[in-house]
C-alpha cells in the first residue's frame, strides 16, 4: 500500500494518486484533500515507502488516519 505522511503533524494516510472531486460535496472534497488531524493540505504530504496491506476498516482516501506521530497521539 502506498503511504504518505503529513509533514506538519506526522499522521500517516493512504496515498491516493488521483481523486475525482467532480460531483463531491465541498465537505467531502475537503476531507479527501486535507490531513484529518491538523487539516494541512495533501500537497504537504511526504511520500513514504510501501507498507503491507491493511484491513478493510483501515483503508481509505488520504483523509483516513492510519496512525499518528510521537506527539501523544495513538498509534495502530
Amino acid at each position: 500500500m502506498k503511504v504518505c505522511m503529513c509533514r506538519f503533524c506526522g499522521v500517516k494516510h493512504e496515498s491516493v494518486m488521483e481523486v475525482v472531486l467532480v460531483g463531491m460535496s465541498k465537505e467531502e472534497a475537503y476531507t479527501r484533500t486535507h490531513c484529518r488531524y491538523c487539516e494541512a493540505p495533501a500537497s504537504s504530504f511526504l511520500e513514504l515507502p510501501d507498507e503491507p496491506e491493511l484491513g478493510i476498516d483501515e483503508i481509505g482516501y488520504p483523509s483516513v488516519v492510519i496512525s499518528k506521530n510521537r506527539f501523544g497521539a495513538p498509534t495502530n
